[in-house]
């Protein structure tokens, strides 16, 4: 049976912007990012549906498509501007590469 992948929420776009490799763990994605309260409504919901399941998203620096795990966001309290209502680490552990549709249906007629 495949494995469900969630797509990222288009509403939180602007927070995959900040979105980088962490220091010496190419396997891990962070962030920390000042959120609205829609947006840290949609994260919430987000997570709590795509919970132990593989996320898709567009890797900022390279526009290439990336699948990871989405760890529980910690709250770091108070935005550092003012414009939003919280401050948030958001990070992705056992980031991958998507491999395109092609390649991904001449690897499974291999296997």
């Amino acid at each position: 049976m495949p494995e469900l992948v969630r797509e990222w929420p288009h509403l939180l776009n602007r927070v995959l912007a900040e979105v980088r490799p962490a220091d010496g763990r190419g396997d891990c994605y962070v962030a920390e990012v000042d959120l609205s309260e829609d947006e840290l409504r949609a994260l919430n919901l987000f997570e709590a549906s795509a919970r132990h399941e593989h996320v898709a998203f567009t890797d900022p620096a390279t526009a290439q498509g990336m699948f990871a795990y989405l760890n529980t966001p910690v709250g770091l309290g108070k935005p550092l501007d003012g414009s939003g209502i919280a401050r948030v680490r958001i990070s992705f552990t056992g980031v991958q590469t998507m491999l395109p549709l092609k390649a991904r249906s001449e690897t499974r007629a291999d296997g």
